[in-house]
């Protein structure tokens, strides 16, 4: 399962950005970028800080909802785009987050990740609030931001694991879906095509055409999400 933008929209996430290039009226190199951060953290900051309350306010849509009952019956990995944990609040297990996850935080300086609340014995973060500024990390003082990869930075994937994945699902008769993304983004346009080899292939999006031999299903994820499921489930 590959996802993107599309899967939350529905639960009132907005896209990353529009035709405009901004981002909920921020330029996207002012609050997505190294730059951006060198420059003004306070301000980007602000803007996560603003992200994670819309996101906590958020609830799972249907589409979430689909993809966890597929559990029931199929082992599923969901490798997304988005940095919502509205996945996992829907019961989903085994989520990739490519992008980063919003809730999470990690030093400035060397990445390292806040995963479960806890950097070390002694040092917790709040995993109710988000990254403020004057957070440091215990380890060397820097500056703790949110767990998002920005425009110029690259993302951490186990790529020869995919590899294997894609193996899995050939001698399986599995099937890869792909849903709410234009994949247009990096890694997204370099990880789809991977999945080319798989026989049962789906693309559910607004927009997308795809490429091959994908089966489309042209519609909001909520309800072409459940549709598939039903169908795979057999209900």
């Amino acid at each position: 399962m590959f996802s993107g933008a599309g899967l939350s929209a529905e639960s009132g996430i907005p896209t990353f950005r529009d035709s405009d290039g901004l981002w909920e009226n921020h330029r996207i190199e002012d609050v997505a970028s190294p730059y951006g951060w060198e420059r003004d953290p306070a301000l980007v900051l602000d803007f996560y800080a603003s992200r994670f309350h819309a996101v906590g306010a958020a609830q799972p849509n249907e589409a979430h909802r689909s993809i966890a009952r597929l559990q029931a019956k199929f082992n599923v990995l969901n490798i997304t785009q988005n940095i919502d944990d509205l996945l996992e609040r829907s019961g989903c297990r085994s989520v990739v987050h490519l992008h980063g996850l919003l809730t999470r935080r990690k030093c400035e300086f060397h990445r390292e990740i806040f995963a479960d609340g806890r950097f070390s014995c002694d040092f917790k973060t709040d995993q109710d609030a988000p990254a403020k500024l004057g957070e440091l990390c215990p380890k060397c003082g820097g500056q703790l931001r949110p767990d998002v990869v920005w425009f110029g930075e690259a993302v951490s994937f186990d790529f020869d694991g995919l590899s294997a994945l894609v193996e899995e699902l050939c001698q399986n008769d599995g099937v890869f879906i792909c849903v709410g993304t234009s994949a247009q983004v990096t890694p997204a346009s370099h990880l789809i095509p991977i999945f080319a080899p798989v026989r049962n292939k789906y693309i559910i999006d607004l927009r997308t055409q795809p490429t091959g031999d994908y089966t489309l299903l042209e519609g909001p994820a909520t309800a072409m999400m459940k549709k598939l499921a039903d169908e795979l489930l057999g209900e």
